[in-house]
């Protein structure tokens, strides 16, 4: 595990205080890594929901870079209005059923 050093304003500091208190956590260590890694994640998410809409990355490589399953990733696509269902593939899809 790696080593980060990070110095906190005083708002910041007053923040994280508080809320360790207010949920008896005891380990700021620990507590700091796991809201860490919640941030990353959900700006991982955020961005490759946008690398999804610029048409740069899949949606199932983007779900399996966020390790998470395709279809939360699809859910997470459809909170930011974010379609990858193009009018090519609808034209095929009525194609198809028309015969």
């Amino acid at each position: 595990m790696g080593v980060l050093s990070v110095r906190l304003d005083e708002d910041l500091e007053k923040q994280l205080e508080y809320l360790m208190k207010q949920r008896k956590i005891r380990d700021k260590s620990a507590y700091i890594r796991q809201l860490l890694d919640k941030s990353i994640k959900d700006d991982l998410i955020s961005f490759l929901c946008e690398e999804v809409k610029e048409k740069r990355v899949s949606a199932w490589k983007a779900a399996e870079i966020a390790q998470i399953s395709l279809r939360a990733f699809q859910s997470e696509l459809s909170k930011r209005e974010i379609t990858t269902y193009t009018e090519s593939a609808f034209e095929e899809d009525l194609n198809f059923i028309l015969g």
